[in-house]
C-alpha cells in the first residue's frame, strides 16, 4: 500500500478515473473548450511538471546530485539547448519532439506503478501495457495527423478512413478483457488497467487535447499522488515553512506555464513561440525523470523508495 486511506489510493494511483468523467462533464458546462483545458493543464498538468522540482529542492538529494551533475546538470542543459534551436526553426518539430517524449514517459510511468503493486519486470500484463498505449497512440496518430501529412507532403498513400468505430470498441473491450487476468489483488487489476487505457480515449475523442485531458490526465494525477506522498504529508521530506514555499513555487510555476501555453494556442503570430517555454519545462521532466525514479540506483531505492512505503 503506498497511500494509506484506500479511497485516496484508489482515486489517486490506482484508477484515476474521475478526472475524465469530471472533464465530461465539465465540457457539457462549459463552451470554451480552450478555457477547459486551460484549467486541468494550471491544476493538474503544469502542477505534476513543477513537482520534478521536489527531487532538486530536497536536501537528502544533493550529495546525489552532486555525484551524477554530468546526467542532471550539464546534459539536460545541452539538450534543452538543441530543443529550443529546433523549437525556434520548426515549432511543429519541438511539439512532435516532446510529443514522442510524453510517450514514452506515461507509459514508462504506468509500467513502474505497476510493477510497485506486484507486476513482474517483462511479465505479459506488464508488455500489454506497451502494446495496448502503442495501439491507442498509433490509433490517435492515423486520426489525427496522418492524412494532414501526407496532404502536406503530396505522398502516394491512401488517406485514413475515419468510421472504424466498432472495430475500436472491440479493441477498448480487448485490453479491458486483458486486464481482468491479472491474478493478484483489486489493485494489481487496476494499475494494469490505468495502464493500458491511459490512452484510450484516443479512440473516440474529437481532438488530441480531449485525449490528453481524459487520459493522459489520469497519469499527472498519479505522479502527483507520488509526490505528495514523498514530500508532502505529515510524515515526509518537506515541512513547516520549506513546504509552504515549495507549494507556492509549484502554484506560481503552473499559473506561468499554463498560461504561456495557453497564449501560445490562440495566437497566431510570433507570440506563437512563447509556448516553448513550457515545452522545455516538460522536456525537462521526461528527461530527469529517468533518472530520479530508477529504482535500481541504490539511492533512489533507499531513500525515495523509502519514503514511498512508509
Amino acid at each position: 500500500m503506498i497511500i494509506k486511506n484506500k479511497l485516496i489510493e484508489f482515486n489517486l494511483i490506482l484508477f484515476p478515473i474521475w478526472i475524465g468523467l469530471l472533464y465530461l462533464l465539465l465540457s457539457q458546462i462549459i463552451n470554451n473548450q480552450e478555457l477547459l483545458f486551460l484549467l486541468f493543464l494550471l491544476i493538474l498538468g503544469e502542477t505534476h511538471f513543477a513537482s520534478t522540482f521536489c527531487f532538486f529542492f530536497d536536501k537528502n538529494n544533493h550529495k546525489w546530485l552532486s555525484k551524477n551533475k554530468l546526467y542532471m546538470f550539464i546534459i539536460p542543459i545541452i539538450l534543452i539547448l538543441l530543443y529550443l534551436v529546433i523549437g525556434l526553426q520548426s515549432l511543429f518539430a519541438a511539439v512532435f519532439i516532446g510529443s514522442v517524449f510524453s510517450a514514452y514517459h506515461v507509459t514508462r510511468q504506468s509500467v513502474g506503478i505497476s510493477r510497485l503493486y506486484g507486476t513482474k519486470k517483462n511479465s505479459f500484463f506488464e508488455l500489454g501495457i506497451y502494446f495496448f498505449s502503442g495501439l491507442y497512440l498509433f490509433i490517435g496518430f492515423m486520426r489525427f495527423f496522418y492524412n494532414d501529412i501526407i496532404n502536406a507532403i503530396s505522398l502516394p498513400l491512401p488517406l485514413y478512413q475515419s468510421n472504424n468505430n466498432n472495430i475500436f470498441l472491440i479493441i477498448l473491450v480487448s485490453s479491458i478483457v486483458f486486464c481482468m487476468f491479472n491474478n493478484g489483488n483489486y489493485k494489481k487489476i487496476f494499475v494494469t488497467l490505468s495502464g493500458c487505457l491511459i490512452y484510450a480515449p484516443y479512440l473516440f475523442v474529437d481532438n488530441p487535447y480531449q485525449a490528453v485531458i481524459i487520459g493522459v490526465g489520469a497519469h499527472w494525477c498519479q505522479y502527483l499522488g507520488l509526490n505528495y506522498k514523498i514530500y508532502f504529508n505529515k510524515e515526509s521530506v518537506f515541512k513547516g515553512y520549506k513546504r509552504s514555499m515549495i507549494l507556492l513555487f509549484i502554484i506560481i510555476y503552473a499559473i506561468i506555464m499554463s498560461l504561456l501555453g495557453y497564449k501560445g494556442h490562440v495566437q497566431k503570430d510570433y507570440i506563437n513561440y512563447l509556448i516553448l517555454i513550457p515545452l522545455t519545462g516538460q522536456f525537462f521532466h521526461y528527461y530527469t525523470d529517468m533518472f530520479i525514479w530508477r529504482f535500481s540506483d541504490s539511492h533512489i531505492r533507499e531513500y525515495i523508495g523509502k519514503n514511498l512505503f512508509s
